[in-house]
């Protein structure tokens, strides 16, 4: 078996740890390793890009810069999970359910930027829709984001799991400033005339999150019913292995947990409220669909191999 030769650049960071963690039990990928006193030594970093078929850049904005850089002449494929590249000239935005199109596209790709992860539940809701005509451009968009600690990287986590202060006790606000760096590529993807108001919070869990957003029914292009709503986003969907779009009228028994998903690699969407307004809920792993395992995915299309490939499906 010829294997695809894969490097992860970072694979110290959460992202990076958990590509490696499922890649490492695949044997149709060869790894290529990169010693801890060399993981920032330039020429080192080259070498690795050089060698490889496939690189993943786990990295900050700035440093996953540096590593594109690095990368020119190395006829090496990258993904990057940092926010730089979503939606720049030359490189291909990672989700491939927006279309059949998206994902030949980041089949053929040679540079692909994976989606962020509260991007990825927005995204996932509000595309389809606003593709279908009913959710139009100047929609007053407004989005709720609950996620577990592991999305802010090492720092938190260690914050989470060694003597909390009170303030960790309960969820937490950030990006108060509305300027969240996932929001230009919400707008980019769903071709928004304006950013939403977007609440993310981070509560004390590991990982898993859910994305909600609202919806008026008499706002929307044409009077819906929720139903009409369930019914855009299910055909949009399927026969998607990684989104499910629920059976309508179900409600998770009245609660609906934002760890529901955590350790998997797909994504459940959810329709809820009546026929004024609407709440639609997306529920994946921040750590899989919204990080790790889309990366992967988007990896394996690259491959031209099933997607599923070495990830961990609930569905």
């Amino acid at each position: 078996m010829v294997k695809t030769k894969v490097f992860i650049d970072g694979h110290e960071g959460t992202t990076g740890l958990r590509i490696h963690e499922r890649l490492s039990q695949r044997q149709d990928i060869e790894l290529i390793p990169i010693a801890d006193e060399h993981r920032k030594d330039p020429d080192a970093i080259r070498a690795c890009l050089k060698a490889a078929d496939i690189a993943f850049l786990c990295l900050p904005d700035d440093a996953a810069a540096e590593a594109v850089k690095l990368a020119e002449g190395c006829n090496v494929r990258l993904i990057d999970t940092s926010t730089g590249r979503r939606v720049a000239p030359g490189w291909t935005y990672g989700f491939p359910e927006l279309s059949k199109a998206q994902e030949k596209a980041i089949a053929h790709s040679d540079f692909v930027g994976n989606p962020g992860c509260h991007a990825s539940g927005a995204i996932s809701i509000l595309q389809p829709l606003t593709a279908a005509g009913l959710v139009p451009a100047d929609y007053p968009v407004t989005a709720f984001s609950l996620t577990g600690y592991s999305g802010g990287g090492k720092k938190m986590i260690a914050q989470y799991e060694g003597h909390k202060s009170a303030d960790l006790l309960a969820p937490r606000q950030y990006g108060l400033s509305q300027q969240h760096k996932h929001l230009k590529e919400v707008v980019s993807i769903c071709h928004l005339a304006q950013e939403p108001v977007f609440t993310p919070i981070v509560d004390d869990y590991y990982s898993g999150m859910e994305v909600m957003i609202p919806f008026f029914s008499q706002l929307l292009t044409k009077k819906v019913t929720a139903k009409d709503v369930w019914n855009i986003l299910a055909e949009h969907y399927e026969g998607c292995p990684f989104i499910h779009v629920l059976d309508f009228g179900v409600d998770k028994g009245g609660f609906i947990s934002a760890n529901d998903m955590s350790d998997y690699d797909d994504m459940e969407i959810v329709v809820t409220g009546n026929d004024q307004r609407i709440m639609v809920t997306s529920l994946f792993d921040n750590l899989g669909k919204g990080a790790s395992g889309a990366a992967i995915q988007n990896m394996n299309l690259m491959m031209g191999i099933d997607a599923t490939t070495g990830l961990q499906l609930k569905h």
